[in-house]
């Protein structure tokens, strides 16, 4: 059962909403102990979440009764010295031969899947043999299909059953970051009511409010009660793409996906009444629109190549059936998006392929029907543009005949006396606004009434430029100043119902919003006053215990840090990479120095950067000691259009090597090794992990990909595939020899090397994928896997073959049987964006992170700084622990909850103080042969039956499983006893380690001086207490 599921359950029967931690709720009371028999049985490792709350209890009780000290070490005692015991025999080399003796002799696990390989070749356009073995995987309705899925699914567990209470020490740790009543930055639209949406505890979707100046809160959407409506209760997946409003506030319309792959039925809500219209529109996209005055919305449709190629106008109170096609774009390689002018007084239609575009415009006052769809520019192959709209001007961001975008206008033609015969014409009147300039791109453009907002980018960094457009010529503007090298900036907000409310309600006012964040900043919603150049924070991210409902640690800005530094490519491009890190914990500024564990990332296409944003789950790799890392690669724009046309078709490979340089970058100057490096990438970030993974296995350790492309030859020569034609102007078309000979190069699933794999020169590898995504699908991580199998197992047999023959081969240079490295699959029952509810997600996230952590052999335990334990917090539990309070009667859930926020530390002691891979009990057991050599895994864990690929929706109706994890161990002031976590002081530098050893020393001095003072009841409870903290 997933973990927030087992909870859901223990919600039903928590305290009343309002008892302190009654949200949290991670187990069963101790009074009750036939149900933790039961809670224990259903997973074992669920005693990581029994272990604060007997703390607190034994604690509680030591300190009420004095009698129970004896009572609780008589108890206590056999258990510690069981377990020291076998901590003892582990690491005893004797006794460890003899353990790994005897398990070899044990049954034989099961071995990886094994599929079929049922021989296809073609003969394709270039005259060549084409060999896929493993296109029958296409298929999803073959049942042969989904039983393999359904065993890599299985498999996949198995293998990380081992770190399953690492996943729910992570999964706590996410949990007890987030700030589950978050609220949105607050938009007030004409109606004089202020909209957001906030975060319930224990619930996975949103909540969409309003607020009048009275304060009366009206809760107008709850996306929860809608997943567990009869519609949508039983469907494999729920999300609510988005939510556009009338811009009155009168009405609002939203879409629903529920199966993920981003076709979403509409339905229209009267705010006032909650009432639904009867109108429902099947297989939307989700650009959708409001006429001006709110009685007709502008649409697009999808066709089975999921494209928008339709745009529709619907009168709200009509048959949808009879809504009339506006217009129907038939050339295959173009989409169409959709969106209002910011003053608000037209619907702009952009049909766009990947480098040439056009737009045309519909009044948004002509809702009756009547309005005119009307070409602006047609397209010019090679020019793309968008444009927006202010007074009788059309502002038009370009790249014709630039290298990077400029911006110019012309005038509305409808506004003329006499209109244009022609768009030359048109263009024959239009006026520089912002000239070309080579090497700063124009990404995104706003107005308003008084102002033009340029977002830019120039040598990896963003600025805002503000144009005073009262002032002739636009020559009167000023940049808005940041104090980070390394951050990022979203024009609007990154909730899109709030991004699109501000654009409603902003265009008469001074106030530019904007999202700014960095890899040590959260997240903060920011208005910025363009007239009197004042910045007014309205909405920041708030982490874990900042809310005074969180997790007891406070998030510490200062203890981490970020730099921007350059690799050089093999061309001699300098390549711009960013990273970040816990200071006390990196590598370099050690005595000695020492190497990190690092976790690279980049994506590298469509000319989309890889922004540094702050993540709070990312915090639980960085107290473990991990450096993250972004490549700033070309085939992204992170320095420009030119950058992004250097890694594209046929230069497709500087993408990849330009990644392999980041990588020997960060080796060379001793932030990591290769054994300490793991690589990451999702969707086309999919293609560079499985490109890099096969050019240069020997840089990398681990691997982790989701929904990657990687089966590109293929693909691209299947026109029948959702987006292949639109790809072409992205990878090329490999009708054209150049183009082919070059994704041969690449291609991740052309190019496998069984014989790498054999030998172990494959890093670990985790891909994840999406049975309904439309974007990648399903089949291409598929059956990249299933061939990574295949050709791994027929290596081992040839090579073994020729040893054994007397051939060149030396067979013990194989890894032994159930040594190789890991080469798991998983498939969701999901979109391209994996599973959407914020809890659901953070499950998924835990697995992938135990996966990078162990293969890393990272800590398991985060390592908590000295000052990062909230005063209050701790102040709490003491009082908790001191009131007497009985378990079972009122107030004890909050006395536990707080008292276990600080017993929990940074996680249990059964994961041990080092890698969950160096712990003895997870040494792999050897195993009897297999088709595939036995087992492509580390840990070899019991066969258990849960799958993947079930559905996810009841996962959703769950609640937080939220306990907080502050570490009372880790220079917390709680442990100061000998043996104290070695790891913790090799990983602070050498004077850092001596001011703690003088901490402890003087802490001892102080205890026991109060040690003397006390009478000898009170001596014998501080002893159990001190063996308490140390132990727990």
């Amino acid at each position: 059962m997933p973990f927030h599921a087992q909870h859901q359950q223990l919600l039903q029967a928590a305290a009343p909403p309002g008892t302190p931690g009654s949200h949290r709720a991670m187990h069963p009371p101790l009074d009750s102990i036939e149900q933790l028999d039961a809670f224990v049985a259903q997973e074992p490792s669920n005693v990581i979440h029994l272990l604060p709350a007997i703390a607190s209890f034994l604690e509680s009780a030591c300190v009420t009764n004095a009698d129970a000290c004896g009572l609780v070490w008589a108890a206590l005692r056999p258990l510690i010295a069981e377990l020291v015991a076998s901590g003892a025999a582990a690491a005893d080399p004797a006794t460890a031969a003899a353990s790994a003796a005897a398990r070899s002799t044990a049954p034989a696990r099961p071995s990886s899947p094994v599929c079929e390989a049922i021989p296809r070749v073609t003969v394709n356009v270039h005259g060549e043999e084409w060999h896929d073995d493993y296109a029958w995987l296409n298929d999803r309705e073959n049942p042969k299909v989904l039983e393999y899925i359904d065993a890599e699914n299985k498999y996949a567990t198995q293998q990380l059953a081992a770190t399953r209470p690492l996943q729910k020490l992570l999964y706590n740790e996410f949990v007890s970051r987030l700030d589950e009543g978050q609220e949105s930055a607050r938009v007030v639209l004409a109606d004089g009511w202020a909209y957001y949406s906030k975060k319930i505890p224990g619930q996975e979707y949103s909540v969409h409010c309003r607020v009048n100046s009275s304060g009366v809160e009206d809760a107008y959407l709850d996306e929860n009660v809608l997943a567990n409506s009869a519609e949508y209760a039983d469907a494999s997946y729920f999300r609510v793409g988005f939510l556009k409003h009338s811009r009155d506030g009168s009405m609002v319309a939203f879409g629903v996906d529920s199966s993920g792959n981003e076709r979403y039925t509409v339905t229209f809500m009267v705010v006032d009444s909650k009432a639904m219209l009867p109108d429902r529109i099947h297989g939307a996209y989700e650009h959708l629109e409001f006429s001006s005055d709110g009685s007709c919305v502008y649409y697009t449709v999808l066709d089975d190549c999921e494209r928008a190629y339709q745009f529709k106008r619907h009168i709200l109170g009509t048959d949808v059936a009879l809504d009339p096609v506006l217009y129907h774009e038939l050339d295959e390689m173009f989409y169409l998006s959709l969106t209002t002018s910011s003053s608000g007084d037209y619907i702009l239609l952009n049909s766009s392929a990947q480098i040439t575009s056009e737009t045309r415009f519909v009044s948004a006052h002509d809702s009756d029907g009547a309005g005119i769809l009307r070409m602006l520019i047609p397209r010019r192959e090679g020019i793309s543009y968008t444009c927006d709209n202010h007074g009788s001007w059309f502002y038009i961001l370009t790249n014709e005949n630039a290298k990077n975008n400029w911006l110019y206008r012309v005038p509305v033609p409808t506004t003329l006396p006499e209109p244009p015969a022609s768009w030359e014409a048109l263009l024959a009147l239009r006026e520089t606004v912002i000239e070309h300039r080579d090497f700063v791109l124009i990404e995104d453009v706003q107005l308003r009434e008084h102002h033009l907002v340029v977002f830019e980018r120039s040598n990896c960094l963003q600025n805002v430029r503000i144009v005073d457009m009262r002032v002739p010529g636009f020559t009167a503007y000023h940049y808005i100043s940041f104090s980070e090298v390394v951050f990022s900036l979203l024009p609007g907000s990154l909730d899109e119902e709030v991004a699109d409310l501000t654009k409603i309600s902003q265009f008469h006012t001074t106030t530019l919003r904007f999202t700014y964040t960095s890899f040590v900043q959260p997240k903060q919603v920011i208005d910025y006053d363009m007239d009197a150049r004042t910045m007014t924070i309205v909405h920041e991210e708030r982490v874990g215990g900042a809310s005074g409902s969180g997790a007891g640690v406070q998030y510490d800005q200062t203890a981490y840090a970020s730099r921007r530094l350059f690799a050089t490519g093999v061309d001699g491009t300098a390549v711009p990479i960013s990273i970040v890190y816990r200071r006390d914990l990196l590598g370099l500024n050690m005595s000695p120095p020492a190497v990190n564990p690092v976790l690279l990332h980049s994506y590298g296409a469509y000319g989309s950067p890889a922004n540094p944003v702050f993540s709070t789950s990312r915090l639980s790799l960085l107290d473990r000691g991990f450096i993250y890392a972004i490549a700033h690669i070309r085939g992204g724009a992170d320095m420009g259009n030119g950058w992004y046309e250097e890694g594209k078709l046929a230069k497709k490979p500087n993408t990849f090597l330009d990644f392999c340089a980041v990588a020997e970058y960060l080796i060379k100057e001793r932030y990591t090794e290769p054994s300490k490096l793991a690589i990451y990438g999702r969707s086309a970030g999919g293609l560079l992990i499985g490109a890099v993974v096969t050019m240069r296995p020997d840089l990398f350790a681990a691997a982790l990909t989701e929904v990657p492309f990687v089966d590109v030859i293929n693909t691209m020569f299947d026109a029948t595939i959702p987006w292949t034609a639109f790809e072409y102007e992205e990878w090329g078309n490999p009708n054209d020899r150049e183009i082919y000979n070059v994704m041969k190069s690449y291609c991740p699933y052309t190019n496998i090397n069984g014989e790498q794999l054999a030998r172990n020169e494959y890093p670990h590898l985790l891909v994840v994928g999406g049975m309904n995504d439309p974007r990648v699908a399903f089949f291409e991580p598929l059956k990249w896997v299933a061939k990574m199998r295949g050709e791994r197992r027929k290596a081992r047999q040839r090579l073994a073959a020729e040893a054994a023959a007397g051939g060149t081969h030396d067979g013990a240079s194989l890894p032994a049987p159930g040594l190789e490295r890991l080469l798991l699959l998983r498939i969701d029952d999901a979109g391209h964006g994996g599973n959407s509810g914020q809890y659901s997600y953070l499950e998924d996230l835990a697995f992938e992170y135990a996966f990078l952590i162990a293969a890393l052999g990272a800590p398991a335990k985060p390592l908590l700084p000295l000052g990062m334990v909230m005063p209050a917090l701790i102040d709490t539990a003491a009082s908790a622990v001191l009131s007497q309070t009985a378990v079972g009667q009122g107030g004890a859930a909050g006395a536990e909850a707080a008292r276990g926020q600080i017993m929990m530390a940074q996680g249990s002691w059964t994961l041990g103080r080092a890698s969950v891979w160096q712990d003895a009990a997870l040494t792999p057991p050897r195993s009897g042969p297999s088709d595939d050599s036995a087992h492509d895994g580390i840990a070899h864990p019991a066969t258990r039956g849960k799958t993947r690929s079930s559905r996810r929706h009841r996962v959703r109706r769950s609640v937080d499983y939220k306990h907080s994890s502050t570490d009372a161990d880790e220079d917390g002031g709680f442990n100061d006893s000998d043996d104290s976590d070695d790891l913790s002081r090799d990983e602070h530098p050498a004077g850092q380690r001596r001011s703690d050893h003088r901490k402890r020393r003087t802490k001892e001095e102080e205890d026991k001086s109060e040690y003397r003072g006390k009478t000898k009841n009170g001596r014998g409870q501080s002893r159990v207490f001190q063996w308490l903290h140390n132990w727990f």
